[in-house]
């Protein structure tokens, strides 16, 4: 197969086709990005729910050396105090599993998010130590809706000092990044299919723009491989360019908003970083390249019969 001949075609084509070329890389570009945008929401997602805990949990604060309240009198809970709580817990029909949290994990827990641009600020942060901090059990509930009975009883028990219940907090936000999720990730798969028949549509003008020279190498008994390839290698360059500007715009995307304006002025959870970022990228250059190619594969042994 000559190397010289399907570089030709493939130039031939792109300058034939200029106009669906550029067609092609706006809508494979800007679909990639809202399917990176998508990716990068569900990732965000997810280190929401593990920085504030799972939508499905609540969590028991037991007492320490400073906790005050009629259920703290002896200062921190005993061993005795931490078996009756986890006995109440496992004979609960709402609670689904629980997990015993350290004061030493919550202190680390604590230093991970509390970062700031502010001297006096983080002064203030680092004057917090680990004895400061409560050990607790972290709850799973089997309903997220029915936790009123063990919460109930729980608070009422000598150890407890507080019951910290986040759903009233938590849902709304998490339903707000669930639906821009799924929001994004619909109008990515339309455009997606959009992109599809788009290259689709290419490949039929421009094995018509070249029928002739089609039907001469039929003639002389070309292989469909070999007259496929130049209409496969335009495609798969016009998914690379758009692969790479949707690259482009999430890099800057994660680089303007999410470290220049998110990360560098809010710490209320952890933040999606670049190591997401890259991952939504290296699916997005996949994407890309099997979006371009497979539809042209397809498509082309059905108009190259002429």
């Amino acid at each position: 197969m000559r190397l010289t001949y399907v570089l030709s075609e493939l130039g031939t084509g792109l300058r034939r086709n200029v106009s669906m070329t550029v067609a092609v890389v706006v809508t494979i570009w800007v679909s990639l990005t809202l399917v990176a945008l998508g990716l990068l929401l569900q990732a965000q997602v997810n280190k929401t729910q593990d920085s504030w805990g799972n939508r499905l949990q609540i969590t028991v604060l037991l007492c320490n050396d400073n906790t005050v309240g009629p259920t703290c009198v002896n200062g921190e809970t005993t061993p005795a105090q931490k078996q009756a709580i986890e006995q109440a817990m496992r004979s609960s029909d709402e609670v689904a599993s629980y997990e015993f949290r350290t004061r030493a994990q919550a202190y680390a827990a604590y230093k991970k998010l509390q970062v700031s641009n502010d001297s006096t600020q983080q002064a203030f942060f680092d004057t917090v130590k680990e004895k400061d901090f409560q050990e607790s059990y972290q709850l799973t509930l089997n309903d997220p809706q029915v936790f009123k009975g063990i919460e109930s009883e729980l608070v009422a028990m000598p150890g407890v000092a507080t019951i910290q219940d986040l759903h009233n907090v938590l849902g709304p936000i998490y339903t707000v990044l669930d639906g821009l999720k799924w929001a994004t990730l619909g109008a990515a798969v339309v455009l997606l299919i959009s992109a599809v028949l788009q290259v689709s549509n290419t490949i039929r003008l421009a094995v018509f723009a070249r029928r002739r020279e089609i039907g001469i190498m039929r003639l002389v008994g070309a292989s469909s491989l070999y007259i496929q390839l130049p209409f496969v290698l335009e495609s798969i360059l016009a998914g690379v360019v758009g692969a790479l500007l949707a690259c482009g715009s999430i890099a800057a995307f994660t680089w303007l908003v999410v470290e220049g304006r998110l990360a560098g002025h809010s710490q209320i959870t952890e933040w999606v970083g670049w190591h997401e970022t890259v991952v939504a990228m290296a699916v997005v250059l996949c994407l890309g390249v099997v979006l371009a190619a497979l539809p042209t594969l397809v498509m082309s042994r059905k108009y190259l019969r002429v």
